[in-house]
């Protein structure tokens, strides 16, 4: 992968169409570095399961590695004082214990929406060593180290682990808003 594309995410002043290029670029590496990660009999069984709303961002990328793969949505809204994210919207498709389920996102902070996502996920009959988790960019603490205690490390791709969270519980030095960013709104 390309630093210098990552190194032009980072940059707030980056515009949104060469943000949302760079994004797309990142994320079909992601996806290519996800799919080597499944094994090839299990591919068929693979669920995208996308968190409203920067995921969004990321499925086109992960469909062109896995074209006839299902894709679910949960909504999750993150209270900015606290970072506990509530849930707002569920759809996802039938899941039982051999369903391999993927969550592309690209941001990891607290890891709170993840751990939601996956409760719900595994409440819904998937099994917690099936899923995999694919971001650009994660804290190392709590982020990563919380996502390790969820799902198998192993199944856990990144592009960048930055060290810490600020005070709002955004990423160091980060990306600033994801979605904000992609969706044009700074």
């Amino acid at each position: 992968m390309d630093a210098k594309i990552f190194k032009e995410l980072r940059n707030r002043k980056l515009g949104t169409q060469k943000f949302r290029k760079n994004a797309a670029i990142i994320s079909l590496e992601l996806a290519k570095k996800t799919f080597g990660k499944i094994p090839a009999q299990k591919r068929s069984k693979v669920v995208l399961i996308m968190i409203l709303r920067s995921s969004i961002a990321m499925l086109p990328a992960f469909l062109k590695y896995f074209p006839s793969a299902l894709v679910g949505f949960i909504g999750l809204k993150r209270d900015e004082k606290t970072a506990i994210a509530k849930k707002y919207y569920e759809n996802l498709p039938k899941l039982n214990k051999n369903s391999i389920v993927v969550i592309p996102d690209p941001m990891l902070g607290t890891a709170g929406s993840l751990g939601h996502a996956i409760k719900i996920i595994t409440e819904n009959g998937a099994l917690a060593k099936n899923i995999y988790y694919t971001g650009f960019i994660a804290a190392n603490d709590p982020g990563v180290k919380r996502a390790s205690k969820l799902i198998p490390k192993g199944n856990i791709t990144l592009f960048a682990i930055d060290s810490k969270l600020d005070k709002k519980f955004y990423i160091t030095p980060g990306l600033g808003d994801f979605g904000d960013r992609f969706f044009g709104y700074k």
